[in-house]
């Protein structure tokens, strides 16, 4: 392997550590994504459950105490639902930061294995035209000592 090979085999390593920590950020942004719609979800049931208890409540006589309770537990459950889907919304936008993230890595490491190939490549060319080189001035030495005997 040529110098050149080797550097570009070194910026293709650290590019592709670069890409695995990039990709691994956005593993974890998709798994944290993931918890939060299952938090969300999970509030969004505890507000319906909440609001049908207080509707439930509205339909048959109760004290007042129960009432502000049913009220305070339903505003309560507002809450936590309005905290989880803003959460959801902030795990989302984590997700598509981290995506763009791993994008402009992934190109670095396609161009270098591109590079890396047509240097490959180029080497692999001037081997087989040494090597045909070499197969010709074989192939023509009979030929040059047949007239160089004739000529003498």
């Amino acid at each position: 392997m040529t110098p050149k090979r080797k550097k570009v085999h070194k910026v293709l390593e650290i590019r592709e550590q670069n890409l695995n920590e990039k990709a691994g950020v956005l593993h974890q942004a998709h798994a944290g994504r993931n918890l939060a719609a299952t938090h969300a979800l999970d509030a969004a049931n505890h507000l319906v459950a909440a609001t049908e208890y207080r509707n439930s409540l509205a339909t048959r006589s109760i004290n007042v105490s129960s009432w502000i309770d049913a009220e305070q537990w339903l505003a309560h459950k507002n809450d936590q639902n309005a905290l989880a889907q803003s959460n959801l919304e902030s795990a989302e936008l984590f997700v598509t930061r981290a995506h763009k993230n791993v994008i402009e890595p992934r190109s670095d490491v396609k161009r270098m294995e591109l590079l890396d190939k047509r240097i490959a490549n180029g080497e692999t060319r001037k081997e087989l035209r040494l090597e045909q080189t070499s197969n010709d001035d074989h192939a023509r030495r009979p030929y040059l000592n047949a007239r160089r005997g004739d000529m003498g």
